[in-house]
């Protein structure tokens, strides 16, 4: 039986029809901006399973994330933490159509 806090933590994680708020701005910015929506299409196109689509996006993303703030600092961290909440293979699903 799940207890009423668990409850309340399972939906206050989601946002949007998305699993999490995290997952949907990520989402919402691959499908909006020119050159993260052909990113998205590359990773889409690819002739593998999902999980490995939703692999690919991640790996390329986070490689653009750690180039852009090369140094450590709060921002790179707070960051990187809302980069692993993410749910790459919800986005890879939604966006097969």
């Amino acid at each position: 039986m799940t207890s009423v806090a668990e409850a309340t933590q399972i939906v206050a994680t989601e946002y949007n029809g998305w699993s999490n708020r995290e997952t949907w701005v990520v989402n919402l910015w691959l499908s909006g901006e020119p050159s993260s929506y052909s990113v998205l299409v590359e990773a889409v196109s690819m002739q593998c399973p999902a999980v490995d689509k939703a692999d690919w996006l991640k790996e390329r993303l986070e490689w653009q994330l750690n180039d852009e703030i090369e140094e450590a600092c709060m921002w790179r961290d707070l960051l990187q933490h809302a980069f692993r909440q993410v749910d790459w293979l919800e986005i890879i699903k939604a966006n097969l159509d």
